[in-house]
């Protein structure tokens, strides 16, 4: 299916300028890429039109050489970066620190990529007019800090389950891009995201830390069958082939 044309036509020079700035002031105002704040209001209760002009940037859906870039296109490239300025410092600590050698190997690879994550995403930002940020959030920070001020299993226990918690957040985030997004240069660099994250978990769970306190809360679903009775492993469904007709 050919995605659904633009009805604005691309962006000249000027105007790409003026839109990547209106994006760092949306982030420099503290507006989620990703969804409407409230607006701010005057004392006359009109809006403040600096706060209405960040609003709208951040919503705005922009012409690019690669097709459509939505807020949810540049929301995950800022927040592949945001990830990486905390959890590389935290691998490279818990390379040293940690008290088991897995979690010292893997939690020092896992930093290792996200060196090579954070070059490709700095490179797919800067073709996009995407401002990013140069520091954790006051969140990451308080990560930082607790897994630092624990010692022995206690820090690695504490590592793992902060990074895992992160990971299993982003994930499904990355995918719902990789599925939807009409711009072929962020598909390419969300699937290449998936494969990062999902090896990153693999390697946090492969510390044996990882156990179900530690993982968010599975998603809510209508339809699901109900469980199996005891012997429904002797009844296995026919192969699919054989209940297509023609």
């Amino acid at each position: 299916m050919r995605p659904p044309r633009l009805a604005s036509r691309p962006a000249s020079a000027p105007e790409h300028r003026r839109t990547a700035a209106a994006l760092a002031a949306a982030l420099l105002l503290g507006v989620p890429l990703g969804g409407c704040a409230p607006m701010g209001q005057a004392a006359d209760g009109a809006a403040q039109p600096s706060r209405v002009a960040a609003e709208n940037a951040a919503q705005a859906t922009v012409a690019t050489q690669w097709g459509p870039l939505g807020p949810a296109d540049r929301l995950l490239v800022v927040k592949v970066r945001q990830a990486g300025l905390w959890e590389i410092p935290v691998g490279r600590e818990a390379a040293t620190r940690a008290s088991r050698p897995a979690t010292r190997r893997n939690l020092a690879e896992i930093a290792r990529q996200h060196e090579r994550l954070d070059d490709l995403d700095r490179r797919i930002a800067a073709q996009l007019g995407v401002p990013l940020p140069d520091q954790p959030t006051a969140e990451q920070q308080s990560w930082m800090s607790e897994i630092t001020g624990k010692s022995g299993t206690d820090y690695d226990k504490t590592a793992v389950a902060r990074l895992r918690m992160a990971h299993g957040q982003i994930y499904p985030q990355v995918a719902a891009v990789r599925a939807s997004t009409r711009n072929t240069l962020v598909r390419d660099f969300a699937e290449r995201c998936e494969t990062f994250v999902s090896t990153h978990m693999r390697l946090l769970e492969g510390t044996g830390f990882v156990t179900g306190d530690t993982l968010p809360d599975p998603p809510a679903v209508t339809g699901a069958p109900a469980p199996g009775g005891p012997d429904h492993g002797h009844s296995p469904a026919p192969a699919a082939t054989s209940l297509v007709q023609g």
